[in-house]
């Protein structure tokens, strides 16, 4: 059966478990990307299976997102704004280019 890690251990396991961000305290504050909530280290679910696997997960009821979806707060809001200020596609990511998408006048018969 799978056990809520307690407070005074959730730093810990932070630490060890997290291997995408550092965490220094319970305070640290993280933005979730798929559900877009600002998160801190006392929000976030820690459990602990049977085998000794710990397992993180957002506090937002129904988000799936587990360490490698949670961003340091400065870094996520600066690239929400460089995406939101992009001044057109960018090629290679779903769009042509003009040359490319451009039909051939003509066929050879």
């Amino acid at each position: 059966m799978n056990k809520r890690i307690p407070l005074d251990r959730k730093l810990s396991a932070l630490q060890a478990s997290d291997t995408y961000r550092r965490w220094n305290s319970l305070d640290d504050q993280r933005v979730c990307i798929l559900c877009g909530h600002l998160i801190t280290g006392r929000m976030i679910e820690v459990w602990e299976s049977t085998r000794g696997i710990l397992h993180l997960h957002c506090p937002t009821p129904g988000c799936t997102s587990k360490p490698r979806d949670w961003f340091y707060h400065g870094v996520a809001r600066a690239a929400r704004i460089r995406v939101t200020q992009s001044r057109g596609p960018i090629l290679g990511f779903g769009y042509k280019s003009q040359a490319a998408s451009a039909k051939p006048s003509a066929r050879r018969a």
